[in-house]
């Protein structure tokens, strides 16, 4: 388990009532979609119908909040992620298109929560910033453990090193997301694009799958 997120329910909020903390925390989520400094603590109070000294009471700082959310929102979509997808299948690339399918199922589900994050990993984030960076690290390594951990190296092709051939596809993965991604983009200006995107990755999935197995 992550480090980071572990230990999310220990917070004083989550003793709060979960009708009156889930609206602190998504008129938060909300709020900090706009970006770190653009987001207002008024606008978030007046929101959530609370005082702004209830506010601060559980988060001592804008930052503080920030890097909550942050970890909260990777943990509610990550529990949902991880009971879903099927690690039994054990052919990495077969792997990569559930995880493409199961992120615009969850984008679907939780688009409040996604909005947050894409802002996230997406704008500035000013102070905040190296704590993200390293949380970013945190979890990628966490997740990627999980996600790629075994996998059947016997599809590969005998004259590349197996760890090669992951790393190659993992950088394709990540490359091709990178690619997708913009930071004038809203979640409503990819939902067209969802059909394109699943159709180049299937033409990845075919092109790796020719060079890279047997």
């Amino acid at each position: 388990m992550n480090p980071i997120i572990e230990n999310l329910n220990d917070h004083k909020i989550m003793s709060l009532a979960p009708d009156k903390r889930d609206r602190i925390l998504n008129a938060a989520m909300k709020e900090f979609a706009r970006g770190y400094k653009n987001a207002s603590t008024d606008n978030i109070v007046r929101e959530s119908g609370i005082s702004k000294g209830l506010l601060f009471h559980y988060f001592r700082t804008k930052k503080e909040l920030f890097l909550f959310l942050h970890d909260y929102a990777l943990q509610m979509v990550l529990a949902e992620f991880f009971n879903l997808i099927n690690l039994k299948e054990r052919d990495i690339l077969e792997r990569w298109r559930q995880i493409v399918l199961l992120k615009i199922d969850l984008v679907h589900k939780y688009p409040a929560i996604f909005a947050f994050v894409n802002a996230v990993y997406m704008k500035e984030n000013d102070e905040a910033a190296l704590e993200i960076s390293r949380r970013k690290t945190a979890f990628n390594d966490d997740v990627y453990g999980r996600l790629f951990s075994d996998i059947d190296t016997s599809l590969f092709r005998e004259d590349i090193e197996p760890q090669k051939t992951v790393d190659v596809i993992i950088f394709t993965m990540e490359g091709y997301a990178a690619r997708e991604a913009s930071p004038d983009k809203s979640l409503e200006d990819y939902e067209p694009e969802y059909e394109r995107i699943l159709n180049e990755v299937d033409q990845y999935i075919a092109l790796l799958r020719r060079c890279l197995y047997k």
